[in-house]
C-alpha cells in the first residue's frame, strides 16, 4: 500500500464504461483536479462500438465511418432501406478508442494513475475504500466505480447471450453500398430452434466491410459453428465473391432484464454491471456515456421502468419463440419509420409513440408473453 496516498476515485476496469467515466471526470470544471486511480486488466480484445446520434456526435475525432442510410432484410430477402438524417449511424473501433486514451489522453492528465492488474476485493472503511489486487498490491480511495460484472446474478435472471463473429474483409470488385449499414439481415434460413440468427454489414467502402454473424442464444459461444454460419451467408446471400481477410472479431454480450444495482455498499456500479447494456439489443456505448455524465453531474441514474418491461417482453420472445423473431422484426421495420425505431431503442420515445409501435406488432404473441412476464414476476 502506498503510504498516505488516497485517491479521490478509483475506477475498476479500463473498458468503454471505465474510460468514458474517466473522460467525463477529467472534463468537468469542478473535478479536473481529482486524483484518479484506473485499474486496468489489460483486455484489448477487438470490438466495434456503434451508435446513432444527431451531429455533432460524441468522440467525433474517433469516428472512422458514419452512415445516413440503414437497412433491414427480412427472411423473405426483401430489403427495407431508409434515410435517417439528421441521425447518423457511427462506428468506432476499440483499437482507435484505446489508442486515444492510453497514448494521448491519459499521458496529458497527470492526476491519473494507471495500475495494471485485476481487482480481487474492495473493502469499505470509515474514511476510504481499500482495493486489493490479485498481485497483492492494495490502494486506497474515497470513492470506487466498479465495472466488474456478476455472472451469477445474470444467470439467475435467466438471461441470454448475443454472440457475434465478424470478419473485416476486402474484395477486388465493388461489392458494398458504402452509404448503407445493414442492421439486421434474416435472409439466411433459421436452422436451429434454440437460437435466432441474423447478419450485420458495416461497409467502410465499396470493397471493404465488416460482415458479422449474430446469434441470440442461452448457450455458450461456439466459434466453429458461427464461422460455418458466416461462410454459408457469404456463399448463399452475397454470391461467394472472393475476399481477403483482414482480421476477425468475436465475443458475447450478456442480455438480461435483471435489475442491476447502480450502487452496492457505497460502490458505484458502471457499464454492464450497472445494466447499461440495452437488454433487448446489446447496444451500450452511448448508454455508458450518458451514465458517466449523470454520475459526474450527480443526476438521477434511474430510467423509466416501462423500458425494462418492454425489454422483458422482447427477451421472452427471443428466448422461447425464436421462430417468431424475424416476423416481429419485419413487422416493426415495415410499419414504423426507422428514425422512430431508433428513438424507441434509445429509450427516448413517448408513451404514445410506444403504444403506436406495439399496436403494429403481432398482438396475440405479445399478449402471450405479457402473461408469461406477469406470472413470472408474481
Amino acid at each position: 500500500m502506498k503510504d498516505k496516498e488516497v485517491f479521490d476515485i478509483a475506477i475498476i476496469g479500463a473498458g468503454a464504461a471505465g474510460l468514458q467515466l474517466l473522460y467525463e471526470l477529467t472534463q468537468s470544471p469542478t473535478d479536473h483536479h481529482l486524483k484518479i486511480l484506473l485499474i486496468d486488466s489489460g483486455d484489448r480484445s477487438e470490438k466495434s462500438w456503434c451508435f446513432w446520434q444527431n451531429n455533432p456526435p460524441i468522440y467525433s475525432h474517433l469516428i472512422e465511418k458514419k452512415w445516413n442510410h440503414l437497412a433491414f432484410v427480412g427472411a423473405d430477402g426483401m430489403e427495407i432501406k431508409s434515410c435517417v438524417e439528421p441521425i447518423h449511424y457511427h462506428y468506432i473501433s476499440s483499437e482507435k478508442f484505446y489508442s486515444f486514451f492510453f497514448s494521448e489522453y491519459i499521458p496529458k492528465n497527470p492526476g491519473i494513475e494507471v495500475v495494471a492488474g485485476m481487482a480481487k476485493n474492495v473493502a469499505k472503511g470509515d474514511e476510504y475504500f481499500t482495493i486489493s489486487l490479485e498481485s497483492g498490491e492494495t490502494y486506497r480511495s474515497k470513492k470506487v466505480a466498479d465495472s466488474r460484472f456478476n455472472q451469477e446474478d445474470w444467470q439467475k435472471s435467466g438471461g441470454l447471450y448475443q454472440h457475434f463473429y465478424g470478419k473485416f474483409i476486402r474484395t477486388d470488385t465493388p461489392t458494398f453500398d458504402e452509404n448503407k449499414a445493414t442492421l439486421m439481415d434474416f435472409s439466411l434460413i433459421q436452422k436451429h430452434e434454440h437460437f435466432t440468427c441474423f447478419h450485420y454489414i458495416l461497409p467502410f467502402s465499396k470493397t471493404h466491410a465488416l460482415v458479422e454473424t449474430t446469434v441470440f442464444s442461452t448457450k455458450q459461444y461456439e466459434k466453429v459453428y458461427y464461422q460455418e454460419l458466416w461462410e454459408e451467408y457469404w456463399k448463399t446471400q452475397l454470391g461467394a465473391i472472393p475476399y481477403a481477410l483482414e482480421k476477425e472479431e468475436m465475443g458475447s454480450i450478456p442480455m438480461s432484464d435483471y435489475a442491476f444495482p447502480l450502487e452496492s455498499d457505497g460502490i458505484l456500479k458502471i457499464g454492464t454491471a450497472a445494466g447499461q447494456v440495452k437488454a433487448s439489443t446489446g447496444y451500450a456505448f452511448t448508454r455508458m456515456h450518458q451514465d458517466a455524465k449523470n454520475i459526474v453531474s450527480q443526476v438521477n441514474r434511474k430510467k423509466p421502468g416501462r423500458f425494462r418491461f418492454y425489454d422483458r417482453l422482447l427477451l421472452s420472445i427471443i428466448k422461447t419463440d425464436t421462430k417468431q423473431v424475424p416476423e416481429v422484426m419485419k413487422r416493426l421495420f415495415h410499419s414504423v419509420p426507422m428514425p422512430q425505431i431508433l428513438m424507441f431503442l434509445d429509450e427516448k420515445s413517448t408513451l404514445f409513440q410506444e403504444i403506436q409501435i406495439f399496436c403494429r406488432l403481432p398482438i396475440r404473441l405479445f399478449l402471450t408473453h405479457l402473461w408469461k412476464s406477469f406470472t413470472r414476476s408474481r
